[in-house]
């Protein structure tokens, strides 16, 4: 099987390795589509210390049953899966455990069915346990901003507020949702969130970009008593630039990143759930599809984000 393999910064290399073997309660799958992750872009820009390259990333796979381990019954040969898998995704195979496999229906597009970003916004947005009734701010709305707020709209959210820099990103916001969208570039974000909410803050905040700049945005738009829910993905250092105000305000915070692996897998089961019955629209996010010799392209697109980008895929056939 071919598989690409990171060897260092912008360096995948196209290889040719022998078929996965699979162990007790493993099936094999055949890739068909692996999502290009915003966690995985700073392994490919540089190399980090404490990580072994060369490395096997990607891990939103979803694809078809080809071989059936020892002890397996779950699934049959030719069934379309969405798996959780942690690498080894940018290739044409991978063996992956039952229990992190989960039945695709036979109209959901391969590249619809990433299932670790539905997983993890699923899990983000239960945790943040939004009432009735609530005010919502999503500081961010690329990829993961708009998969959120499809969720946030499911459970009710009285007005749901986009917050990005991109005024593409917007108007798909308002399209999928969203009461209020505001483009931080060249509006006072919390002067107009105080407008919308009687000058109050917004009942729970999302901060979704990974950045200092959303962080800080997060905290001066959530009310007194309000939740801030951390979901974005720092790689590098943040602070918190006043935590006087902060403990002053009685934010609940909320860090939306999971390891406990059965919530991780609930998640996933409650988020297939949601692609298979199309209460999650996935068709206007992938923007990008490329075939595994243009991998390094996929990256390049994810980071620079060019006019009309918001999520890449890497595709098998």
């Amino acid at each position: 099987m071919r598989s690409a393999i990171l060897y260092g910064p912008h360096d995948f290399r196209i290889e040719t390795l022998p078929e996965p073997v699979l162990a007790e309660k493993e099936y094999l799958v055949n890739i068909k589509a692996c999502g290009v992750c915003h966690s995985e872009i700073h392994q490919w820009e540089s190399k980090i210390p404490g990580l072994e390259y060369p490395r096997f990333i990607g891990h939103e796979v979803s694809g078809e049953i080809s071989k059936i381990g020892k002890d397996c019954a779950k699934f049959k040969i030719g069934d379309r899966v969405a798996a959780w898998v942690e690498g080894k995704g940018y290739a044409e195979q991978i063996a992956v455990k039952e229990e992190r496999l989960f039945l695709m229906k036979h109209d959901l597009p391969f590249e619809h069915a990433i299932l670790e970003p539905v997983a993890c916004t699923t899990n983000g947005v239960i945790k943040a346990n939004i009432q009735l009734g609530d005010t919502v701010a999503l500081i961010g709305t690329g990829f993961m901003g708009l998969l959120i707020l499809q969720k946030v709209k499911l459970l009710g959210a009285s007005k749901i507020i986009a917050v990005d820099v991109r005024d593409e990103m917007l108007v798909l916001a308002k399209q999928m949702g969203a009461d209020e969208v505001i483009n931080s570039n060249n509006q006072d974000v919390k002067k107009t969130i105080l407008q919308h909410t009687g000058d109050s803050g917004v009942d729970v905040s999302f901060e979704i970009g990974g950045l200092q700049a959303t962080l800080d945005i997060a905290a001066e738009i959530t009310r007194m008593e309000g939740k801030l829910v951390i979901f974005g993905y720092h790689p590098g250092k943040r602070v918190i630039n006043d935590l006087g105000y902060w403990n002053w305000m009685a934010f609940d915070i909320i860090n939306a990143h999971f390891r406990d692996m059965s919530t991780i897998l609930k998640g996933s089961a409650i988020g297939m759930s949601l692609l298979n019955s199309k209460k999650i629209n996935m068709g206007s996010l992938i923007t990008h599809k490329l075939k595994l010799d243009s991998i390094n392209e996929a990256f390049e697109l994810s980071r620079d984000k060019p006019n009309g980008f918001i999520k890449s895929v890497v595709v098998m056939d």
